[in-house]
């Protein structure tokens, strides 16, 4: 645990040129977490909640602080890298065979679907004939 108090109070960028998406993105997403959080909490004052701009304000740059520490935190950046890493490796399907997919999972939807209500129905008029 100590090493993660130390590593929150540091300002070293951990291998600053690798997973540099990956990390961004990252970044962003915690941080607008704490963003909101700290906007509820400003609003909350408007709703009779004793809550202050102050206390908001705190909280949402605390938390652009520990997200900006976590993604610098090594071994969660050398995941963000790795997964950046695997991310390039992926091949993504054309728009023509995204369409084609798409079509089959809806039609499969909609084939089970029927498929369940039926054998809710048949189900029923058996168990219902039990009674």
């Amino acid at each position: 645990m100590s090493g993660f108090l130390k590593e929150l109070v540091s300002f070293n960028v951990y291998k600053s040129s690798q997973g540099r998406i990956c990390r961004r993105l990252t970044f962003i997403g915690f941080s607008l977490v704490f963003l909101l959080w700290g906007y509820s909490i400003y609003r909350a004052e408007s709703f009779g909640v004793k809550a202050s701009t102050i206390t908001g304000a705190v909280v949402a740059l605390l938390g652009i602080w520990a997200s900006f520490r976590a993604i610098n935190y090594p071994t969660f950046a050398d995941f963000l890298v790795s997964v950046e890493a695997e991310m390039s490796k992926v091949s993504w399907p054309s728009k023509q065979e995204l369409y084609v997919n798409t079509r089959v999972v809806l039609i499969f939807m909609v084939l089970f679907t029927v498929l369940i209500f039926l054998f809710d129905v048949i189900y029923g008029f058996f168990f219902g004939l039990l009674r």
